[in-house]
């Protein structure tokens, strides 16, 4: 199932959401490709975030009002204990402008 979203709404996020198989999470898709370097995120603080775990491929991110959110090297994310589909849009957007952050 496909999340749909206003015109505006894309113009703000790069990203695309898509309801998970399981019906409770929402995964974020970039638009285009991202190059996220994982192992440079390791012992760096993240704004607003509590790092809950760590791989060479991914991490799991838990933001202060408790969504888990996945984020893989490629970008992709999916977003875990968001009570709605807006906050879980919100989640993702704020680790992706967190990534952009990082890296600029």
């Amino acid at each position: 199932m496909v999340i749909w979203m206003t015109a505006s709404q894309k113009k703000m996020t790069p990203l695309f959401f898509k309801l998970c198989s399981d019906h409770l999470s929402v995964e974020a898709i970039p638009r285009k490709p991202l190059a996220i370097d994982i192992e440079g995120m390791k012992g760096q603080p993240i704004h607003k975030h509590e790092l809950v775990m760590w791989t060479p491929h991914f991490v799991i991110l838990r933001n202060k009002t408790g969504q888990e959110i996945t984020l893989r090297r490629d970008g992709r994310m999916i977003v875990r204990k968001a009570s709605s589909e807006q906050v879980a849009h919100a989640a993702a957007t704020d680790v992706l402008s967190l990534v952009k952050e990082f890296h600029n």
